[in-house]
């Protein structure tokens, strides 16, 4: 299998918007990530490669699996998703029940469960909040919870959808160490953003979706050397109009 994820012409509709004809691949080790204007359907790619939602018509595999209903608990047991809003994705008392929810399900031994608990409460430096209630972690805490419940389950696709969102440079540093120590373990890795920094030096490949349809999927630097392409990512030019002309900083280059 040299394929995580395969989406062949996938479509789907809600009363006011459809996703139309979406073929896809996401390949076993690969971070891939998927970007568009807002509304364009990221979201909505997610939820159908969970089974969240259903297509109307065309086909997903995840991990060798089609996305049917008798497929989806196995599913769901590899494929780790991180909500952009954390609150959406946190129901437990306490962050250590939240966390134990999910490897608790898998059948696993009571002393495996608490291993793999305490491990990644550990990975995401939040072994010392296993009391809190979670409704009084910060955003970033509340990440960095929602990720250990995820990783606990040791799933082999991780999905996360503006994972970076909110969090404060240190934050950001800690979550990309944390994603690329899932990916050394072999964990393939598709995730939205708006950040040309995390676009340019974070993925391997680069997708693109406009209105609902797949627009491109391929190389990062062949994507930004084609102003068609940038201009459906967004206007990173926002920034600099707001500072009413002022330098900024437009390209970062990963240095080492």
């Amino acid at each position: 299998m040299d394929s995580a994820i395969v989406m062949d012409n996938v479509c789907f509709k809600y009363p006011t918007f459809e996703i139309r004809n979406v073929s896809l691949t996401l390949g076993v080790g690969e971070q891939k990530v998927l970007v568009g204007l807002n509304g364009s359907g990221k979201t909505t790619l997610f939820r159908l490669i969970l089974g969240l939602l259903r297509s109307t018509s065309g086909t997903i595999e995840v991990l060798g699996m089609p996305v049917v209903r008798e497929n989806l608990w196995r599913i769901r047991q590899n494929v780790g998703f991180l909500f952009q809003n954390p609150s959406d994705q946190l129901f437990a008392p306490t962050v250590w029940e939240d966390v134990i929810f999910g490897p608790r399900n898998l059948g696993l031994s009571e002393d495996e469960v608490r291993q793999r608990v305490e491990w990644a409460l550990d990975i995401v430096e939040m072994s010392d909040f296993v009391d809190h209630p979670v409704n009084k972690l910060s955003h970033g805490q509340a990440k960095r919870v929602a990720l250990a419940g995820i990783i606990a389950m040791k799933p082999k696709v991780l999905l996360l959808d503006e994972p970076f969102t909110g969090l404060d440079f240190p934050m950001v540093e800690s979550m990309v160490d944390i994603i690329d120590q899932l990916r050394a373990q072999g964990t393939s890795v598709m995730f939205t953003t708006h950040n040309r920094v995390f676009i340019e030096n974070w993925a391997d490949s680069l997708a693109i979706m406009d209105n609902g349809q797949l627009a491109y999927d391929g190389p990062v630097d062949e994507a930004f050397s084609q102003s068609e392409l940038v201009s459906l990512m967004g206007d990173w030019s926002c920034l600099e109009k707001k500072m009413n002309g002022a330098d900024c900083v437009t390209r970062v280059v990963r240095y080492g």
